[in-house]
């Protein structure tokens, strides 16, 4: 049914839980899983230092290289072996993961229900709720029963 997944991720417990999801789905579907962070980093332009800018900047990207590990690590152990290609992409959330989902021709879009930052849980998963509005594929919306998500 599902020949490329795409998976969403921050490294978050949320996203993590939808990780799970989407390997599991991807392993029953013999499917492509696709990985993707998004850093949104407009904010940090109009930073006054320019070395402060490129620190952060740098701690972004080591947040999402962890995060799309974790998922490899996560699809390593299982059984079925699932196809997993790490994507980082800089951009506005929603928008960047739904044009990825459109370029890449993916079948499911896997989200969690909120993201890292305690924003976004206020924001109750604005950016998964953009997707869901605007997506053309099916999307997964995983929730958990902990606070966290």
């Amino acid at each position: 049914m599902y020949r490329k997944i795409l998976l969403t991720t921050d490294g978050s417990e949320c996203s993590m839980q939808a990780a799970g999801y989407a390997i599991e789905t991807a392993a029953q579907n013999q499917a492509e899983l696709l990985a993707l962070t998004v850093t949104e980093t407009y904010p940090l332009d109009n930073l006054p230092v320019e070395e402060l800018t490129r620190k952060v900047t740098e701690l972004f990207r080591r947040e999402s290289e962890e995060a799309l590990q974790k998922v490899e690590d996560l699809a390593a152990s299982l059984d079925t072996p699932v196809k997993v290609r790490k994507m980082m992409v800089d951009g506005s959330p929603a928008e960047t993961i739904l044009k990825v989902a459109d370029e890449e021709n993916v079948d499911l879009i896997v989200v969690g229900a909120s993201g890292k930052h305690a924003l976004e849980r206020f924001l109750l998963g604005s950016v998964s709720e953009k997707i869901v509005r605007h997506a053309r594929v099916p999307v997964l919306v995983v929730h958990s029963q902990k606070l966290e998500c």
